[in-house]
Order: C-alpha cells, then sequence, then structure tokens
C-alpha cells in the first residue's frame, strides 16, 4: 500500500514544475485529481494529502510568472453571465445562510470548482486543449467504469453488491456513481469515433461496454431513467445506426436474462414508489425543499439547509427521517430560492439552445465536423444529468459546471477559428459574445 501512496505523490510532484510553466496543464491535473480521486484509491500517507491544494497554488504561480500565447480573454456569452450570477447568488444565499458553519465549507468547495471552471475557459481555448480535458474527464471516470463493469460480473453470482465511488467524494454512492456513468458514456464513444489509432479505439470502445454495464450495476434507479435516453441519442445519431440497432437488442437480452433478482426488486420500485421507504423519504424532501423555496424565494436557506430536524418540522407534521433533497432541482430550490433555480435552470437551458444553434452552423464546414461531435458529448452528457439529476444531490458537481464551461470554449473556439469574428457575433442570442483574437493578459 505504502509503494502506491509514494509513486501517486511523486507522480503529482513531477507534475508541478510542469504547471508552473504551463498553468493550463494545472487545469488538466487538477480536473485529474477532482474526477477520478486517485489519492483515494490509496491506504497510506497519500489518502489525506491536499494534492488539489497544492497543484491549485502551482497554478495560480504559474499565471503570474507564465506568458501562455493561448490564454486568452474570458468570453462574455450568455453562459458566461448566468454561470457568474449564480456564483454570486450562492454567496449572497450563504451570507444570509440558516446554518452558516454548514454553508460556509460548502461555498468554499463550490467557488474552487466554479474558479477552475473559468480557469478552464481561459486556457483551454484551443481543439487540441480541450481534447485533452475531454480525454481527461473519459479516463478518470472511465476507470471507475472499467473496474465496475468487470467486478460486476461477479455480482452476477453473488447478487448483493453495487459498484460505488471512493468513499469521502461526490461520486462515492452508487446512486452518484451511477449518474457519473452514464454522464461519460457519450465522451468514451464519441473520443473512439474519432480517434485515428486503432488500438485506443478499440480500448475506448471496451470501456464503453464495461462502463454500461457498470451503470446497471449500481442500482442506481435515477441512473437507468438516463441510461437508455443516452444509449438512444448516441446510436441513433452515429454513422452506423444498424450497429445501434444490435447495441441495443444486447443490451435487452441481458437485461432480461442476467441481472440478479434483487436488481429486479429495486428497479421495480420506480413503478411501485409509494410502497417503498427510500422514495417517500425522497417525496418527503422535495416537499420541504417546495414550501421552504416558496417562503424564501430570493435566498432559500443556504447551503445544507435541509438535512435538520427543525427545517423538517416546520413544513411538515410527519416525517421519516430529514435528509437532502436528493434532486439537483429540489436542493438548488432549497438552498437558493426561486432565484436560484431560476439562474440554474436557465443556464441549463440557454446551453441546449447555444449547442443547438451551432451543431446546425458547424454541419455545413467540413473541417469543423470535431465540433459538432463535441456538441453532441456536451449534450448527451448534459440531458443525463437533467434527467438523472432529477433523483439525486449532485447540484454542485464539477463535470455539471464543466459541461457548462465546455459549451462557452466550444462557441469561441467557432467563432474564432471559423467564423474569423474577433468582435461581438451572434451565435445563440445578439450582443452577448466578445471574443478578443490576440493574446491578452488575463
Amino acid at each position: 500500500m505504502a509503494i502506491r501512496d509514494l509513486v501517486l505523490t511523486l507522480i503529482i510532484f513531477g507534475l508541478l514544475p510542469l504547471c508552473l510553466l504551463r498553468p493550463w496543464v494545472g487545469v488538466i491535473v487538477w480536473s485529474w485529481l477532482g474526477y477520478m480521486n486517485p489519492h483515494k484509491l490509496c491506504w497510506g500517507f497519500a489518502r489525506t494529502m491536499p494534492f488539489s491544494e497544492i497543484v491549485a497554488v502551482a497554478v495560480f504561480l504559474g499565471i503570474l510568472i507564465s506568458k501562455d500565447k493561448e490564454r486568452r480573454f474570458l468570453p462574455m456569452c450568455a453562459e458566461t453571465w448566468l454561470l457568474l450570477g449564480l456564483w454570486a447568488h450562492y454567496t449572497l444565499t450563504t451570507v444570509l445562510a440558516w446554518y452558516p458553519q454548514e454553508a460556509w465549507p460548502q461555498w468554499d468547495k463550490v467557488s474552487k470548482i466554479l474558479l477552475f471552471t473559468f480557469l478552464t475557459i481561459v486556457y483551454l481555448q484551443t481543439h487540441d486543449r480541450l481534447r485533452v480535458m475531454f480525454f481527461t474527464i473519459a479516463l478518470s471516470l472511465g476507470f471507475y467504469g472499467v473496474k465496475g463493469g468487470i467486478w460486476s460480473f461477479r455480482t452476477l453470482e453473488l447478487g448483493s453488491s453495487h459498484v460505488r465511488g471512493p468513499d469521502g467524494t461526490f461520486i462515492g454512492g452508487n446512486t452518484e456513481m451511477g449518474l457519473a456513468l452514464v454522464m461519460i458514456l457519450p465522451f468514451i464513444l464519441i473520443l473512439a469515433r474519432n480517434e485515428p489509432r486503432q488500438w485506443v479505439r478499440k480500448l475506448l470502445n471496451i470501456a464503453f461496454c464495461l462502463t454500461i454495464v457498470a451503470a446497471i450495476f449500481t442500482y442506481s434507479r435515477g441512473a437507468m431513467l438516463g441510461l437508455p435516453v443516452v444509449l438512444a441519442m448516441l446510436f441513433l445519431r452515429s454513422r452506423h445506426r444498424v450497429i445501434g440497432i444490435v447495441g441495443f437488442i444486447i443490451f435487452y437480452v441481458f437485461m432480461t436474462h442476467f441481472p440478479p433478482q434483487e436488481w429486479f426488486d429495486r428497479m421495480q420500485t420506480i413503478q411501485t414508489y409509494e410502497a417503498d421507504r427510500s422514495a417517500q423519504m425522497r417525496l418527503e424532501s422535495w416537499q420541504v425543499a417546495w414550501k421552504l423555496g416558496l417562503d424564501y424565494p430570493f435566498t432559500g436557506g443556504g447551503f445544507w439547509v435541509l438535512p435538520h430536524d427543525e427545517v423538517f418540522e416546520k413544513y411538515l407534521q410527519q416525517y421519516i427521517r430529514s435528509q437532502s433533497a436528493h434532486s439537483i432541482y429540489f436542493a438548488v430550490l432549497g438552498d437558493h430560492g426561486l432565484v436560484g433555480l431560476g439562474l440554474f435552470v436557465g443556464i441549463i437551458l440557454t446551453c441546449f439552445f447555444s449547442l443547438t444553434r451551432l451543431k446546425w452552423r458547424a454541419r455545413s464546414n467540413p473541417d469543423a465536423r470535431w465540433v459538432v461531435d463535441y456538441c453532441q458529448i456536451v449534450e448527451t452528457s448534459l440531458l443525463a444529468y437533467v434527467i438523472s439529476g432529477a433523483f439525486l444531490t449532485l447540484a454542485y458537481w464539477d463535470l455539471f459546471y464543466h459541461l457548462v464551461s465546455f459549451v462557452i470554449i466550444i462557441k469561441a473556439i467557432y467563432s474564432r477559428d471559423y467564423l474569423h469574428s474577433p468582435e461581438t457575433i451572434k451565435l445563440s442570442s445578439p450582443n452577448i459574445f466578445r471574443m478578443p483574437l490576440e493574446t491578452t493578459p488575463v
């Protein structure tokens, strides 16, 4: 175990000079640590090492001393303004939070995520760098898909184990891991589709299949609602629809013959939620979040307001147990009121609109084929988040905010490299997108 800790520490500290000289590499490394959490796979001193903070320090020092010619201004489009507005609103609701001792640590965590989201936008406005980030996310979370998919075949015999993520992380639970695996499927498949190296393409395709199996055996009902939609979007939009149809047949045969009875029992509760205790608890938390959001539409109760008995007692006479919202929408509603929910949903809708508009424009340019593919990755992953996230408390997970940043980046690259327009351009709405071509210090 100590060898694993030592190797990981040497790798990360070995990357620090590169993070210092090339801050964009530091942004990639920070994202790798956030998604894969490799230190949580160790059992010695590395498990509690603040690697992310160490890399962040290197990145900020690098920002001060490096002269990155690809560093650019922050494109001020609709998604950017909404994201900044949401961050400001998070800050306001934290100042007025009902439980500040719990709200401020969460604000600190979310602010770090948002800060690196904006650094991603500033430093990754090239196709090559964005591709590196996409591969980083695909491999970081795909690692758990491959690991879980292989391990799941043991579940076929035992029928009592769930695929989970590392303890103490955003994806530590089986339901959270289920959403993560469903969201990562578009990254793996479309990157494989465009990969010129045959051996890499084959490995990615194998990882895609194993990740589907792993997602199924998380036993996450939310993931199972999003998985068919994601697979349908991926296969029916692909250039090989026949393969997609065959894949669906194989998927159907597997789902109807191989999962253990426990899996079927759990999935059946989607229809019989009235008799399921966890579903009833979820409905109770939604009811509390709804009433709280209506009572405090501008500020909500601040981060982590719901898991308190006094909050539930305020809005329900009888309840099973106080808990978090188990829904990205009701979590934001309870924490930040109707205003926060409006900003949150507004970002999602704006991203879908921009991606649709951008795909429509890029299809007419053969050189911009990658733009269409990358838009499909982000669109499908975001759709999985919108559907499955309705049943999970992952409103503050890194990947959602990264998806928003990818929309902004793709728009910026397309306007600069294919429209050759350094001035205001109309991609999704008038007078909202300004992107200078020359290198200018941030």
